[in-house]
């Protein structure tokens, strides 16, 4: 018969899971006051250089109002500018808008004060990782529909502001058919326009529309400005090869504006006008993590031969976190050896630029680089629709992320029925439960508010890692230091004495908490990215990856338990204090990967050692370094805590 548990100790559990959701709320409400902040100062410097040069022409105002209006949005933009968050930047993007409003202020040159208010719109980008793009492509089959209902009544339903209410309005809704109004134009600045709106006019913002609407209108009006035949003609140059470079993914179709893109090429223009009103054609042409790490892997070798070797090593980062990462597991499903090699590979180049190599060192690291994501295209493409493949991904996900978790709470819950302290699954139950509902949570918020960068999600879970690392080693030595049938009838009495027997299992609830949440973000993040690369009959083979992958787990956790509940007193605690143990090890070793992975720590290479991830293995110096240590822990600890013999 299990005991019912006491109120009491329900309660401490209870204030856990209102204390990590007060936690939550804060620091999704800091999440949400950047990203409003951002979003802001974003659309307010994409008005500026698409409306100053209306309005001053050859340092002549043309409009005294209007005018005033563009002083004012840049000193306001100066001011948000100071008021931001402290990082590496700020200062230098705090005087870049000193520059730009002292340049609207002397009625500087109109050229000039649009290059300037993008490039600081472009730096704060940069900055503070303000998402541009919609995390999908956007379908637009019923964007025209959704634009007659909320657009056509103003702008009209060819966009060229004769809409029936134009006539009522002052000042006019703008003409989406202006050439020259709309070459400055991208549609990310439309998508802001749309969210935010325009002060003093007609033009209210539409935050309630679901962003995915918002993206559907700035794509379809983003088309207004160019012809059936201009598209056709960029059709036909996309799909014979042109405009690769100029627009490998979603994020560059929704900066480039008509005018950059036609500064790039003779068909760049075309290209952009029909990938605008038809985005999907990106996915068909092998837009995916890959081609992004491509890309950007490209994009850092130019900034590393300009010498900026900050931004190189940051877009190897992101090659990896915000790409390669994403497919990894799929890749692992088809082809294990490659998945390693094309992992060493971005890691070797990562880390020759970040230790500021020679271009002897560099250019075979970025050409293997290269080559190993290039093969691991073509191999992913030949299998990535198939049903088995996207079974097998999904399978490997869930058993690979929850095995760790699920290990450390079969061996606790064990631990909790063989000696008799069942009251004490109250603080089990209560911490994976939390660590889920908060990991759930954390994802919802994340996914409405902002985008989490690859970086910050490999920071979470390797501090969460760590921080595992180190109360498993103290819930192992507790364990180790009970092995013995005197020591733990002993100690069994000194709480049956006890008033307040639920404080000595805080640790229980937390090891629990630990183990779990650490795997939340990346088994979400995979699942979502096999899920939009899946369709039909390939989706079903996900979720049948799924269920079999839970049903194993629970399996293995049952199996644990009864293994455990019947061996001897002290056998049991020796076998669970080491498997604790070896969870420190590996969560220490997976804890130092995710960091340097995040580009929080440096990485030396051990080229002689194998990568063996689920055993937190990797062969670089600091995560090795880190796991000898904790193994020196462990058997100094055990040594001086072993049970002496009688004399």
């Amino acid at each position: 018969m299990y005991p019912v548990p006491r109120p009491g100790h329900f309660r401490r559990p209870l204030c856990l899971t209102l204390a990590a959701f007060s936690l939550l709320l804060s620091l999704a409400a800091g999440a949400q006051q950047n990203a409003d902040t951002g979003r802001e100062l974003v659309h307010l410097l994409d008005y500026v250089s698409v409306e100053y040069p209306q309005w001053v022409k050859e340092g002549r105002v043309v409009n005294p109002a209007e005018y005033q209006e563009q002083v004012e949005f840049s000193q306001r933009a100066r001011a948000m500018v100071a008021g931001l968050p402290a990082n590496a930047a700020r200062e230098r993007l705090a005087r870049a808008a000193d520059v730009l409003a002292q340049q609207v202020a002397n009625k500087a040159d109109a050229t000039a004060v649009a290059a300037a208010a993008r490039a600081l719109q472009g730096g704060l980008i940069e900055a503070y990782a303000i998402s541009v793009a919609p995390r999908a492509v956007p379908d637009l089959s019923q964007a025209g529909t959704l634009y007659e209902a909320q657009c056509g009544g103003c702008h009209g339903a060819a966009g060229n502001g004769a809409g029936p209410l134009a006539a009522t309005l002052s000042p006019k809704p703008a003409n989406f058919q202006d050439p020259t109004r709309q070459a400055s134009r991208s549609v990310f600045s439309l998508y802001n326009t749309i969210t935010l709106g325009v002060s003093g006019t007609a033009m209210a913002g539409f935050p309630a529309l679901a962003t995915e609407q918002r993206w559907q209108l700035a794509f379809y009006v983003s088309g207004f400005s160019a012809d059936d035949a201009q598209r056709a003609f960029g059709e036909r140059a996309w799909k014979s090869g042109q405009g690769q470079s100029l627009v490998p993914d979603l994020a560059a179709l929704t900066t480039l504006t008509p005018a950059q893109a036609a500064a790039r090429g003779a068909a760049g223009a075309d290209v952009l006008a029909y990938l605008r009103r038809n985005p999907g054609e990106l996915a068909a042409q092998g837009n995916s993590p890959l081609a992004f790490s491509r890309a950007t892997l490209e994009a850092s070798h130019s900034a590393w031969q300009a010498g900026n070797m900050e931004q190189a090593y940051r877009l190897s980062v992101d090659a990896y976190l915000e790409g390669f990462e994403l497919v990894e597991k799929s890749l692992d499903s088809v082809d294990h050896g490659l998945r390693t090699r094309a992992e060493e590979a971005m890691m070797s180049y990562r880390a020759a630029v970040k230790a500021g190599a020679s271009a002897s060192l560099v250019e075979p690291a970025y050409q293997s680089a290269l080559g190993q994501l290039a093969e691991a295209q073509a191999r992913l493409s030949t299998g990535q629709a198939s049903p088995t493949t996207n079974f097998l991904s999904s399978l490997l996900i869930v058993l690979r992320e929850g095995l760790e978790a699920i290990l450390v709470l079969a061996a606790m819950a064990a631990y909790l029925v063989r000696t008799n302290r069942r009251a004490g699954l109250v603080w089990l139950h209560a911490g994976w439960i939390v660590a889920l509902l908060l990991g759930g949570a954390t994802w919802a918020v994340s996914s409405a508010l902002l985008r989490i960068s690859g970086a910050q999600r490999e920071v979470t879970e390797g501090v969460t890692a760590l921080l595992s690392s180190g109360v498993l080693l103290y819930v192992g030595f507790w364990l180790h230091n009970k092995s013995s049938t005197d020591k733990w009838n002993a100690f069994i009495r000194q709480k049956m004495s006890g008033a307040a027997k639920g404080n000595a299992w805080f640790g229980v609830g937390l090891v629990s908490f630990l183990a779990v949440y650490r795997e939340v973000f990346e088994t979400v993040l995979f699942y979502q990215t096999l899920w939009t690369q899946s369709e039909g009959v390939g989706r079903l083979a996900v979720l049948g990856g799924l269920g079999c992958g839970l049903a194993s787990l629970v399996l293995v956790a049952l199996l644990v338990i009864r293994s455990s509940v019947r061996l001897p007193l002290n056998v049991f605690f020796g076998v669970s204090s080491a498997l604790l143990a070896l969870m420190a090890v590996v969560f220490a070793g997976q804890g130092v990967a995710a960091l340097q992975a995040a580009g929080r720590l440096p990485v030396a290479p051990l080229a002689s050692m194998p990568s063996i991830p689920m055993l937190g293995v990797y062969p670089n110096l600091q995560s090795v370094s880190l796991q000898a240590l904790v193994l020196l822990v462990i058997l100094g600890g055990y040594w001086l805590t072993r049970p002496q013999p009688r004399t």
